[in-house]
């Protein structure tokens, strides 16, 4: 099974974007330029968004876990962000209420039974009462360290 990398690069603090679409800019653009992705990704992410919101309430703050169709990855990856400010994600349950997202997972997954232990991985690192606090405070080196150790990424 080939990794799931989470590169320095792609691990963001402190990120200020106005909206959602800005803040996936960024974070595909971090996985664009280290060769992780096709330039199709974030156009396919954006329009899934749309038809298929990622926002979630957890138990602390509002988190979004993004991906689209495995097609636009080369090689598997993990961004992530904390934002200095929320930005709005329509919310996966019901895509009529909005969530104010403060941090995004945003994964890039070649095979579409990846996503299941990824994601199983972070709700179990995000369900602890204050985890979320914890890690949208830490440093961006601390951050990288504790996801890398955290996540596994086989």
């Amino acid at each position: 099974m080939s990794r799931i990398i989470i590169s320095e690069e792609s691990v963001f603090t402190d990120l200020q974007a106005s909206n959602k679409e800005e803040a996936l800019k960024v974070l595909a653009d971090s996985l664009l330029e280290q060769e992780f992705i096709h330039d199709s990704f974030y156009e396919s992410l954006i329009n899934r968004e749309v038809n298929a919101p990622t926002g979630l309430q957890a138990t602390d703050m509002g988190i979004a876990i993004p991906h689209t169709d495995p097609k636009h990855v080369k090689q598997d990856s993990l961004a992530v962000a904390v934002l200095d400010k929320p930005v709005v994600f329509q919310d996966m349950v019901d895509k009529e209420n909005s969530i104010e997202v403060k941090v995004i997972f945003l994964l890039g997954l070649s095979k579409s039974t990846k996503h299941l232990n990824i994601l199983k991985q972070i709700i179990e690192l995000i369900k602890e009462e204050g985890s979320l606090e914890e890690i949208s405070n830490m440093p961006q080196s601390d951050l990288y360290s504790y996801l890398s150790e955290t996540l596994s990424t086989e």
